[in-house]
């Protein structure tokens, strides 16, 4: 144990060597880089924006904007919860003992669970980041989560952002949260309603906790967590890994070996190189990929050539992985035959949500 601890350690410490050096040429040598620099402000928002970017960055910390449904929790009304969900209705049923602590009943007749971890998680965090909610939801809604998850009032104070404050608007805007973009990270299931920070986001994969009518109706033999009377683990779960994701960002970000000012550098591009090297060295080739069309136009094409795969449209030496959901194919025949890596999208995926390559004998096509 102690061998492989050391050379985890020994092939972070390379890891770090090499963006480190990255981010010190990108910094200081390409003045067209993507980044909103500390310049004098020029209105009074700016102003305060100017500011309290200063005061985090001497006290080493930077900004995470959260989401909370699908993100952080779960909310289901009562009467949607399918026959097989009802058993979390009764306090005395032994299968709701695992989640007790982490199920909460809101009038009138919502339930609310917490994603697992997510109390370590805001611990943690905490001690790295001034932290925002941001919701679509109601500011009641986003009050009452916010109670639950920081019921002394250590985490958010009032940086809570909800409709309520942008009525009428769809899509989610940092211009509420006082800092510089290029210290603010975004942690939300939907990247959609961030059409102007992609950069800055982080998407998570969805906590469907209660059953989803959309998931249920492309697969009759789908069963929610709740349902199967199960959940994500505590240990080794998509929010310790994201934390683990903010732990690095934030320990690159203050760098010591960054020979630039920390007003000058940027989250975004630590984002972009950490994703960057999760399929370094992986060269995909997409089969049939859940009927999407031509494979250069789906979202899975762009989502591997963030993660630094290179992406091929002919078969060939240079391909190590062959993308596909039908096992009947030639490409499929060809990867067998050539012992290649064949994989469903779901590892793609999988390796999005989680910045890390997961063994691809975990993801058979015949296993979905």
């Amino acid at each position: 144990m102690k061998r492989k601890n050391d050379d985890e350690a020994m092939k972070r410490k390379s890891d770090d060597e090499g963006i480190v050096a990255c981010l010190s040429h990108e910094f200081r040598d390409q003045p067209n880089i993507k980044r909103r620099k500390l310049e004098e402000p020029s209105t009074d928002l700016d102003l305060l924006r100017f500011h309290r970017t200063h005061y985090l960055l001497c006290n080493e910390k930077l900004i995470l904007v959260l989401d909370l449904d699908q993100t952080l929790i779960d909310a289901r009304d009562v009467g949607n919860l399918t026959s097989e969900e009802e058993y979390l209705l009764d306090p005395t049923n032994l299968a709701i003992s695992q989640v007790k602590a982490d199920l909460f009943m809101f009038a009138p007749q919502m339930l609310i669970k917490l994603r697992p971890f997510v109390r370590m998680f805001l611990k943690a965090a905490n001690h790295m980041f001034e932290m925002y909610i941001y919701t679509k939801a109601s500011r009641l809604h986003a009050l009452r989560i916010a109670r639950l998850l920081d019921p002394h009032g250590n985490y958010f104070v009032s940086r809570i952002i909800s409709k309520d404050d942008r009525p009428g608007c769809d899509k989610k805007s940092l211009y509420e949260v006082l800092g510089h973009e290029n210290v603010i990270l975004i942690l939300d299931d939907n990247t959609k309603v961030w059409p102007n920070h992609q950069d800055n986001l982080i998407t998570i994969q969805k906590y469907q906790y209660f059953a989803s009518k959309f998931l249920r109706r492309h697969d009759d033999t789908y069963k929610s967590l709740a349902e199967k009377k199960i959940d994500e683990s505590e240990s080794d779960g998509v929010l310790k890994r994201i934390l683990e994701v903010l732990q690095n960002i934030h320990r690159l970000f203050f760098h010591p070996e960054i020979g630039v000012d920390v007003a000058y550098r940027d989250v975004r591009l630590i984002l972009k190189l950490i994703r960057q090297k999760v399929l370094a060295g992986c060269a995909l080739y997409f089969g049939e990929v859940m009927n999407l069309g031509p494979p250069e136009e789906s979202h899975i094409w762009g989502m591997a050539e963030e993660l630094g795969a290179m992406c091929c449209v002919e078969l060939g030496p240079a391909v190590t992985h062959v993308v596909t959901v039908d096992l009947e194919t030639e490409e499929a025949r060809w990867a067998e035959q050539t012992e290649k890596f064949l994989v469903h999208p779901t590892w793609l995926q999988a390796a999005y949500f989680t910045f890390q390559r997961n063994p691809e004998d975990n993801f058979p096509i015949e296993k979905f």
